[in-house]
């Protein structure tokens, strides 16, 4: 198996689990200012520790595009954050994950990523999936509100991956990028946990699932990032973003979400998409 697809792989099986813990964690009555904050208190040394492991605590100018995508990130986990508290993971995660095809597209009419017939069809497939896992939402099933945020993060998430893509050209370091996103995510975390008011949290789920969060999303992060190093884009990011096949499974055995036949055909495609784009 090719190492691009490899490292796909893995930033898969992190996001989808920290995308459920966003849904299960609710029950400690989160908070949005603080979670926010306690989580950047794990993804930001978790990030520096992989970038110093790796050895690529370097200088480049392409670190600027981390930071801004700290910025965006911020915003998007904050409306996954928010999001989860109205609707199902097992609906609206599928939407935010589309954001493959978002980063797909940019990468392709900006910095001229190729789509070849199987990465197509790969593609395609993929954006079915996720609009059947979400089927729920759009046939006027689910909140609207949520629905909104959901897209939101979306697009946010899309032009991340366009970021990661140019910042790497531009000779920045994998883990590098995920380090100087960690610091643009503190520099929105904390002023707005200030202006939120909510204490910290000092004990029990409210304080380990951020933390968890934010060591699952930063590995996540220096994941994806090597994984472009490797190979295209459009390749990879279409496999992390199928993370919500693995949300949509926890979120059906532990949380007893329901998975109707449309959300089932969409783990299918979802399957299918992730075999094609392992052999094309």
């Amino acid at each position: 198996m090719r190492p691009e697809i490899i490292f796909a792989l893995f930033s898969l099986g992190l996001l989808g689990t920290s995308d459920f813990l966003y849904k299960w964690g609710h029950r400690y009555d989160l908070r949005s200012g603080p979670f926010m904050l306690v989580q950047n208190f794990a993804y930001m040394p978790t990030a520096f520790g992989l970038a110093w492991f790796r050895g690529e605590l370097l200088w480049s100018p392409g670190l600027w595009l981390g930071f801004l995508n700290g910025l965006l990130a911020f915003g998007a986990f904050l409306f996954i954050l928010i999001a989860m508290r109205r609707g199902e993971a097992v609906s609206l995660i599928p939407i935010v994950r589309l954001n493959f095809a978002i980063t797909a597209i940019l990468t392709v009419t900006i910095i001229g990523e190729e789509i070849t017939p199987i990465k197509g069809t790969a593609l395609t497939l993929a954006a079915f999936a996720v609009i059947a896992g979400g089927s729920g939402i759009f046939s006027g099933g689910g909140d609207r509100r949520a629905l909104t945020l959901a897209v939101s993060a979306m697009f946010m998430f899309g032009v991340i991956g366009l970021l990661y893509k140019i910042g790497l050209r531009m000779g920045a370091a994998p883990a590098a990028m995920t380090a100087a996103q960690s610091v643009g995510v503190f520099c929105s975390a904390l002023p707005f946990s200030l202006l939120t008011g909510d204490p910290l949290p000092r004990r029990g789920g409210a304080l380990w699932i951020p933390l968890v969060c934010g060591v699952l999303t930063s590995s996540s992060y220096v994941s994806l990032a090597v994984g472009f190093t490797y190979g295209d884009a459009v390749v990879v990011a279409p496999i992390a973003q199928l993370s919500f096949v693995l949300t949509g499974l926890l979120a059906i055995l532990f949380l007893k979400e329901r998975l109707s036949p449309r959300k089932g055909m969409g783990v299918g495609f979802a399957v299918l998409s992730v075999l094609l784009f392992t052999v094309g």
